[in-house]
């Protein structure tokens, strides 16, 4: 395995025509959206990523589709980077496994998105980690619970981490 899988590794953001050569098949790319939203998708290095999205075939925005698309679509005028930090904590499949994963998803309906429980992060966690969690919605809860918390109940218990 690559040193930057063992470890953790997230790179600067970058113009999408840039990212491959900092990214490996199977890491982890995020989007920058507006609001502060990242969309997050898996590396297929081939100038591709796998991510969970809306697109043909999905008749409700509710619903989303696996899809591949080149990292310059689905990216269009934001900065991309790679963003394995996770592994410092979560052992990552082989990438052989990630990739089997992302491929075998391809076309198939990936329920109901929900921003906080099926969301394209959720997706490429599990592509990658084999867990489904969104380090996104779990620091916009102890965020939450920072600000409403500490007047009524002292310092939040840490909800999620």
């Amino acid at each position: 395995m690559a040193e930057s899988k063992d470890t953790g590794h997230q790179t600067p953001w970058t113009d999408s025509d840039k990212i491959g050569r900092e990214a490996k098949p199977g890491d982890k790319l995020e989007f920058q959206r507006s609001g502060g939203y990242k969309h997050v998708g898996i590396y297929d290095g081939d100038g591709g990523v796998y991510h969970m999205s809306g697109g043909a075939g999905v008749t409700s925005k509710s619903d989303s589709l696996y899809r591949r698309d080149e990292i310059s679509q689905v990216a269009g005028k934001s900065k991309v980077r790679v963003n394995n930090e996770r592994d410092a904590a979560w052992q990552p499949l082989q990438e052989t496994e990630i990739l089997k994963r992302a491929q075998e998803s391809l076309g198939k309906f990936g329920g109901t998105y929900n921003a906080a429980s099926n969301n394209c992060e959720h997706k490429a966690n599990y592509m990658r980690y084999g867990k489904s969690e969104s380090q996104q919605v779990i620091n916009m809860v102890n965020g939450i619970a920072d600000t409403f918390c500490p007047p009524y109940c002292g310092e939040h218990p840490s909800f999620l981490y």
